[in-house]
Formats: C-alpha cells, structure tokens, sequence
C-alpha cells in the first residue's frame, strides 16, 4: 500500500462510495501517520548529520614491532651510544652509527639546546620475537665543561612510532593528519614525553596502537565501505630508579667523558591494538531503518481500514514507457482492454470473459500452482471409478454387473456425463 494513493483514492473513490465518518477517519489517520514518518525521517537526517563516529578497538597479534625513533634533548653537550638486547640472554651487540644523530644545537633554534636522534632508518631495527630482541639500551654521556649539578633541569625524552614520526613523515601524510586531527601532534608529543634525572636508570616499555581514520566523502555516509588513514602511535610505561654506584659532581665542571644516566627502551608486548573509525549512522543503514517502520505504519492503518486493491503497475510503467504498456495491451486484446475499455461491437462475451480472465491471470492474480494440480482430481476421480469397477466385477451381484456393462459400452464417458479420464491412455 502506498499513502499517495490511498490519498487519490480518498478524494476520487472512497468520498463517493463510503460514509462520511469513515472517509474523515481513513484522512485523520493517514494525515497522522504522515506527519508520524516525516518526523521519523527528520532525526534520522539529524543523526547523520550529528554523527562524529566510534572508535572500535581490536588485538592483532604482531610478531614483529619497528623499534621507535627518540628525540633526547638537553641543556648541555652530550652524546649517545647504544646496544641492542635480546630476551634469550645472548650478548647484546651495539647499533649501527647511522642509527644515531649525534646531538647538534642550531643557533636559530628557539629552545637553544642540544636534540639528539635515534632513527631505526627505513624500519631497518625491529623488535622481533623470533628473534628475541626486545630493546635498546642507550648509554648517555656528558661532556660540556659548562655543566653544573645544581643548574641541571632534567633531559627531555620523546619517542615516536617510527613509521609515522612527524619529523619524518613525508609533507603530504603531515597535512593529511593536520587535516584529519589539528591537535594530533601535539597529542603525540604528550603520551611519550619523559624527563631522564642524573644518575638514573631509566626504562620504558612501549605498547604499539594503530589508529584508523575514516576519510569522509559522500560514498563513506551512504554506507559504502571508507578509506582509512593509518596513525601509528606508541603509549608507554616508564620507570626509573636512581644508580647508587654512580659518582657525584658535587658542582664541579667536568672534564671529559661522564656518564649521565641509562635509558632502555624496548616490549615485553607482542599485540598491537587497531582502532578503526566507524559512522553509527549511514544512509542506507537509515533508509532500510525508515523501510521498515513505513511497513509498520502501513501494516497499522491495513489493520484498521483493510487493505486497497491490487495494482499492479508502478511508476515506472505509469510515467515512462506508459504508451507502450498501451500497444502491448492492444496487441494481446485486439478488440478491447478488460476493465479498461468498453466491449467492441463484435466482441462475443465468451471473448470477453476470456479477454478478462487472460488479464487477470496475467496482472492481478497469480495461478501458476493452480496450473500444476490442475489435473489432480480428474486422475482421483478416474482412479475412484476404476475401484468401483473391480468391486462390481469380483462382488458379481447383478446390479453392479448392469452399471458395469454401462459403463462399458460408454468407456470414454465419466458419471458427470464429461468425458472420462484414463491416466493409462493417450
């Protein structure tokens, strides 16, 4: 049933054949349910419109996990070096040089300190289970004569995923993510920023995410499925303890090599967490929503004022190729159109009956089971004569023997006066 029209048969049918309080009601209710679906479509336009998306989160179990890239910075002079360690206890072995940016300070700089980088280059050094090798240990030196203890803020620790490392990234994944999340940068920039004390054995344990963003285009909110945008990032736990055996400056400048503290940074996790962006509402998702409660609309008001007549013609034949449904008509009723036309003069009414019959089979009702059980009782009721026959015969009463020789000399005739049907003949 469709409401707009039920609404043309309200003014053109239903006000000339039915009273005037079932018309008004068959209006009040149509007028209600109406307004009741317009207001349905009106939030479920609002909370696509609203919809900024969840977050899902999975465990993917990764056997193999790229060592992070660290930025140390600090007010004096210092240098860097570092090994590689395994979980298995075998000898640790020192890291390639140019995985390590010795620290320089550019004069234009704002901070004016000294930056050092470790970049694991092309994904060149990865923690690997297989493998067992699980982290680097860095050793930090000092070498600036200007250093006192007492003037020492702390040096400043970040570490980056090194596949998505903002120093690194080439410029159009950086706009990218600025699009996507202005505050991103600086959000990373927060979750691994650690201060490193003199004195101090420091270590950090990484966990991996991989944040997928959605990439919003009018195929994504039809419900098509998006393209993402991969956000490495690291969290990390850290802790630090303070090395007895190391010895005091007691805020005497330094002369030489001094070491400052240690820094292990490594995983004893082997799941990286995948957060997918997804929309809780889509277009289609919202379409098939509003489907759903017009059938139950339209189910309520069948159930209260019954259900219209068959039509069988849509849109498309009505206002597309509507001449064209007309010819086929007329091709396949020469003389007249049942229910659409008026008979022609020299059309019998066996012809119009057939004509209408045809139509209805053809249009409005569905008969093709009707068609295969059609010779069903015809072989029943043969089958209930041959019995009669064999009764008659083996009883040898003589009644039945005359309704036996009658039936008999008439073998291709049945008891309705038709003609007889015998499965066995052709």
């Amino acid at each position: 049933m469709e409401f707009i029209n039920e609404i043309q048969d309200i003014i053109r049918k239903y006000r000339k054949t039915e009273p005037v309080v079932l018309v008004s009601a068959r209006a009040t209710a149509l007028f209600i349910l109406v307004a009741i679906l317009g207001g349905y479509f009106a939030i479920l336009t609002a909370l696509i419109a609203l919809d900024k998306g969840i977050m899902m989160s999975q465990l993917q179990p990764a056997e193999i996990i790229p060592v992070p890239d660290v930025e140390i910075t600090f007010n004096y002079h210092f240098n860097i070096t570092c090994e590689v360690r395994y979980l298995d206890g075998k000898t640790p072995t020192p890291c390639d040089e140019d995985l390590v940016t010795q620290p320089s300070c550019d004069q234009n700089s704002e901070d004016q300190r000294w930056h050092g980088w470790f970049t694991s280059i092309d994904g060149r050094l990865k923690f690997n289970m297989s493998e067992k090798l699980y982290g680097v240990y860095f050793t930090i030196n000092i070498d600036d004569p200007r250093y006192l203890r007492e003037n020492d803020a702390g040096m400043f620790v970040k570490v980056h995923d090194s596949d998505f490392n903002p120093r690194t990234v080439p410029q159009r994944v950086h706009d990218q993510a600025l699009k996507l999340d202005p505050n991103f940068y600086a959000k990373l920039d927060e979750l691994n920023y650690h201060v490193i004390g003199f004195q101090q054995i420091n270590w950090m344990f990484i966990n991996r995410h991989i944040k997928k963003k959605m990439i919003t285009n009018f195929f994504s909110v039809l419900g098509f499925p998006p393209t993402y945008f991969e956000e490495p990032y690291l969290t990390s736990k850290y802790e630090s303890v303070t090395a007895p055996d190391m010895i005091e400056f007691a805020g005497q400048p330094i002369t030489g090599q001094q070491k400052y503290a240690n820094l292990f940074i490594g995983t004893l996790n082997w799941f990286q967490e995948v957060e997918t962006e997804s929309r809780t509402r889509r277009i289609l998702d919202s379409m098939s929503m509003l489907a759903g409660f017009y059938g139950i609309l339209a189910g309520l008001y069948v159930l209260i004022f019954g259900f219209s007549p068959i039509r069988p013609w849509g849109i498309f034949q009505t206002c597309c190729i509507r001449r064209r449904v007309k010819n086929e008509l007329h091709k396949q009723y020469p003389k007249s159109i049942p229910l659409l036309e008026l008979p022609s003069i020299d059309e019998t009414i066996t012809e119009r009956i057939n004509y209408l019959e045809q139509f209805l089979s053809q249009h409005v009702c569905d008969i093709d089971y009707m068609k295969v059980i059609k010779g069903e009782k015809d072989i029943e009721e043969a089958e209930n004569v041959e019995k009669d026959v064999e009764r008659e015969i083996f009883e040898g009463e003589s009644g039945k023997d005359e309704t036996t020789d009658d039936l008999g000399s008439h073998s291709n005739s049945n008891r309705r006066g038709g003609k007889k049907f015998n499965p066995f003949l052709d």
